[in-house]
């Protein structure tokens, strides 16, 4: 049975890594129905960086209680999950983007 500590580890690096879906959710969606990029593009990367940061300063809140350790090892976990996730999400927007606008095209002439 996993302790009090994996468990919290587990749903922190959970909320962590659903900032990535949710942020590439709204860049798709919002790209394909208006045809903007740099500005959905930015907003999701701002998605992004906010679950980090949540999820960060709640760690901060959390793990003093276990150990300073632990608190600095979460920190470094989240800032590289974060920081992660920002550089994954920006490649493969960068790289769907032509797709992106065609069915943006595609949408608005039917």
């Amino acid at each position: 049975m996993p302790s009090e500590a994996d468990l919290n580890i587990i749903f922190y690096t959970l909320f962590l890594l659903s900032g990535f879906p949710v942020s590439y959710r709204y860049a798709v969606f919002m790209v394909k129905h208006t045809g903007m990029i740099i500005p959905h593009y930015f907003i999701s990367l701002m998605i992004n960086l906010c679950f980090g940061v949540l999820g960060i300063v709640g760690w901060i809140f959390y793990a003093p209680k276990i150990s300073i350790y632990f608190t600095l090892g979460g920190i470094y976990l989240g800032a590289g999950v974060t920081a992660l996730s920002l550089i994954i999400l920006f490649t493969l927007l960068l790289i769907k983007r032509k797709a992106l606008i065609q069915s943006f095209k595609i949408w608005i002439t039917s």
